[in-house]
């Protein structure tokens, strides 16, 4: 699992996060060209400044044509034109859904008479979709951040001078964790809010585990008595505490997957067998298709895919890919495991690859089945038949198999074998 943890002293806006995440090692390139295939010509870029003496990247955004309001139909067909990840699709779609919610209340209107004003104009939709975009592309599956600093004062919006903080960020904090400080100017925009309200898993006083690098995100004004600046930490989170004994606690260990469901009845064969070379090929852990009846009576199943925190990302691009799925259910499960290892057995065959695993105090071996087809080509037997010889080896089967009992290399005998 990769987490990131936003680190908030200076309050946080859209623009401060992408920042953070592009010091963090994101390329924003890839942002930029799905934005001019849509249509969109902007230029995004990151330069390096310092914020009392911090030094960081602020983000940059660069627009030759002048943005129209935009209602919340105009913004989902915008998102829909980008070729976005499917995730990152649904949740900027999502997300600007809860902007529209947020605006409509706070005026007393119907949120499909919304003009996002300011958060319709393109360095808003570049924040917005880029902080999911960042997140797919770093592979985080999760965010926390600290709380939010609180602040007074006054601003100009299209609606005319209103409170600091703006409405909508009073009505996206609720719930979050504040602190009070004397700033009157706005150190939480209304973009800011919306990315706290749908990324922040948890709210903590710092990051828990091992810190892989951090990122800075500056923002554009200066503050009297600190840096305006975000800190964008990743790291990979420690493991939840446990009990102090179970049971084999010398040989089991316990590790969290991500396993995908999702049902098909739209492919055929041929198409579902393929998925599973490019689902392994993408991280998963193990595939399973469970046979039933789906509605309509149609032969179906679930397809299930399970696969490692930190490859999350592009199994779930894989899934979506190659099924054609509408849906895909994600849920986080605890699985436990023996120690393994890769090694090689000694057979009367030659060398096998094997896994071998321990289990109260005992080690066991199973052979490799592409290792026993490798062998079987070779040999010219079957894998059954390897199965068979290669357990515990009579008289009659060593006759029956060609194997010598004086130490012969039985490479030498035509089958093949390698020392």
């Amino acid at each position: 699992m990769i987490a990131l943890y936003l680190d908030c002293p200076s309050g946080i806006s859209g623009d401060m996060l992408l920042a953070g995440m592009a010091d963090l090692g994101l390329d924003l390139a890839p942002l930029e060209r799905l934005f001019r295939q849509a249509g969109l010509e902007v230029q995004l870029g990151t330069v390096k400044d310092t914020r009392r003496g911090l030094a960081g990247k602020r983000l940059e955004i660069r627009s030759a044509v002048k943005q129209p309001l935009r209602r919340l139909p105009e913004i989902t067909k915008l998102l829909g034109a980008l070729g976005l990840p499917v995730e990152v699709f649904q949740r900027s779609k999502q997300s600007f859904e809860r902007l529209a919610a947020v605006e409509a209340k706070v005026h007393g209107v119907d949120p499909s008479v919304i003009h996002f004003h300011e958060v319709g104009a393109v360095d808003t939709v570049v924040d917005v979709v880029g902080a999911f975009w960042g997140l797919y592309e770093l592979g985080v599956t999760t965010v926390h951040a600290s709380p939010l600093p609180w602040f007074r004062g006054q601003v100009h919006c299209a609606h005319g001078l209103l409170p600091l903080p703006a409405p909508a960020v009073v009505e996206l904090l609720q719930g979050k964790p504040v602190f009070s400080t004397d700033h009157t100017v706005e150190l939480v925009t209304p973009t800011g809010a919306l990315l706290v309200d749908q990324l922040v898993d948890e709210f903590r006083s710092g990051p828990q585990g091992a810190l892989q690098r951090c990122g800075i995100g500056l923002g554009s004004m200066e503050l009297a008595d600190q840096p305006n600046a975000l800190r964008c930490q990743l790291y990979v989170p420690s493991p939840p505490a446990g009990p102090t004994t179970k049971p084999y606690a010398d040989t089991e260990c316990t590790e969290e997957v991500i396993q995908f469901s999702t049902n098909i009845d739209h492919l055929t064969g041929e198409e579902l067998g393929s998925c599973f070379d490019a689902l392994f090929e993408a991280g998963a852990l193990d595939v399973l298709f469970l046979p039933g009846m789906m509605k309509k009576n149609r032969p179906g199943g679930q397809l299930q895919v399970l696969c490692r925190p930190d490859h999350v990302a592009n199994v779930q691009q894989a899934v979506f890919q190659q099924t054609l799925s509408l849906g895909v259910r994600r849920q986080r499960l605890e699985r436990v495991v023996l120690p393994r290892r890769e090694a090689f057995a000694e057979t009367p065959l030659g060398k096998l690859s094997v896994k071998q695993a321990d289990m109260e105090g005992n080690q066991y071996e199973r052979p490799e089945f592409r290792a026993l087809q490798e062998l079987a080509q070779r040999t010219g037997r079957s894998v059954a038949q390897l199965r068979y010889l290669l357990g515990p080896v009579s008289e009659s089967d060593q006759q029956y198999a060609g194997i010598t009992t004086e130490g012969e290399d039985v490479s030498s005998k035509g089958d093949g074998l390698e020392k």
